[in-house]
């Protein structure tokens, strides 16, 4: 259990957030490493055939992009954490395709080697691209050759090898956009898979309700939120009198079915963006943000009204209500204020309600609040 939370409570850090962020830190140091590998080994190459056509224009152009590429590899860190790292890193792959036909242009046309480089763009699209960015990827790379076929004056490539060229890079565009369809939807089936596993690891098997983990991370987040708003927020034990009594009379199957049934009329009375969780065998615990301590006996009475008739055998329960002392916001004191009220309900005969800390005690004519089930 945790301790005090104060406004400045250090905010709980989204794992899935965080996946995503390595995923593309990682991506992008691949993309760019490989990007200034290869505009280096185009350097080299410009370094060898001195008297090759444009070689001043070509040295300033290579220049240029060894100077962005080495500018986003640095910046990888902070890039992968945007919002839009993902078009950021489509648009530079589909300029980079671009700018590869124009430097073969000013080169040799459709004897450069610098063409081959045109196949690098298509498969690092189908890393981590959706199908239409790899597809417009793989355009982008056909229009780049394109156009320095069309540019080339003096072609001295055969015409079967313009054909092969086009050939090859149209089918490594069909395989990208293939991979990253089938990387796609296994990645949305491996989705699906950990939000159920994660429901299912949240929510208690027998009645709905959430286990005792989640309640309590959750209880530490509203109190958090209440602090630093200056809400409400009340807390209600909830514990089934004699529970080991309806066991051993009408057998575990039926106390099964008596706990799953309070689990779903707890869940059926509290709202949207209350919490319902169980807490220990016949103990079941709601968070109700935003809640006077009066309302949330308002929720209480209308609650036990429905356990009694809709259960196949009289059960009654115990309630202690607590609501958060914004002097001491601790989870420790709202659950002792809490448990306190559902001891004094379990020493006064069972069977009752009790409220402890900021409203109480609570009028006997206090007015019922008025609710709104969750849908």
């Amino acid at each position: 259990m945790s301790g005090v939370l104060t406004p400045g409570a250090r905010p709980r850090v989204d794992p899935k957030k965080d996946i995503q962020r390595d995923f593309w830190l990682r991506h992008m140091r691949i993309g760019f490493g490989v990007f200034l590998i290869e505009t280096i080994l185009v350097l080299v190459y410009l370094g060898f055939t001195p008297r090759g056509p444009h070689r001043g224009v070509l040295w300033i152009v290579v220049g240029i992009w060894f100077a962005f590429g080495l500018g986003n590899l640095l910046l990888a860190p902070n890039l992968s954490s945007k919002h839009w790292r993902s078009l950021f890193s489509a648009t530079w792959t589909i300029l980079a395709a671009l700018a590869v036909g124009g430097v073969a242009s000013l080169d040799t046309g459709v004897d450069s080697p610098v063409l081959l480089l045109l196949f690098l763009p298509v498969a690092y699209s189908a890393l981590a691209f959706t199908p239409l960015v790899a597809g417009l990827c793989g355009l982008s790379t056909l229009g780049s050759a394109g156009f320095v076929v069309l540019t080339d004056s003096d072609i001295n490539y055969s015409q079967e090898g313009v054909v092969v060229l086009f050939g090859v890079l149209a089918g490594a565009s069909v395989l990208s956009v293939a991979a990253s369809v089938n990387r796609t939807n296994r990645e949305r089936h491996e989705q699906r898979l950990a939000e159920e596993v994660s429901r299912l690891a949240a929510t208690d098997g027998l009645t709905g309700c959430a286990v005792h983990r989640v309640f309590h991370e959750r209880l530490e987040e509203e109190i958090a939120r209440s602090v630093r708003h200056g809400h409400r927020l009340s807390l209600l034990l909830i514990d089934v009198d004699r529970f080991k009594a309806v066991n051993d009379t009408y057998g575990h199957v039926v106390g099964d079915h008596v706990l799953a049934g309070i689990g779903a009329t707890l869940r059926a009375h509290a709202r949207s963006f209350d919490l319902v969780g169980r807490l220990g065998g016949d103990e079941f615990g709601v968070l109700m943000p935003d809640t006077e301590p009066a309302e949330a006996v308002a929720f209480v009475e209308r609650m036990r009204k429905d356990v009694a008739v809709s259960l196949e055998v009289p059960v009654t329960l115990s309630v202690g209500v607590s609501g958060l002392d914004l002097s001491t916001p601790t989870t420790e004191h709202l659950l002792d204020d809490a448990d306190f009220a559902l001891y004094q309900v379990k020493g006064a005969g069972r069977d009752g309600v009790a409220i402890r800390g900021p409203g109480a005690p609570i009028p006997k004519d206090h007015p019922e609040a008025e609710w709104t089930p969750a849908s």
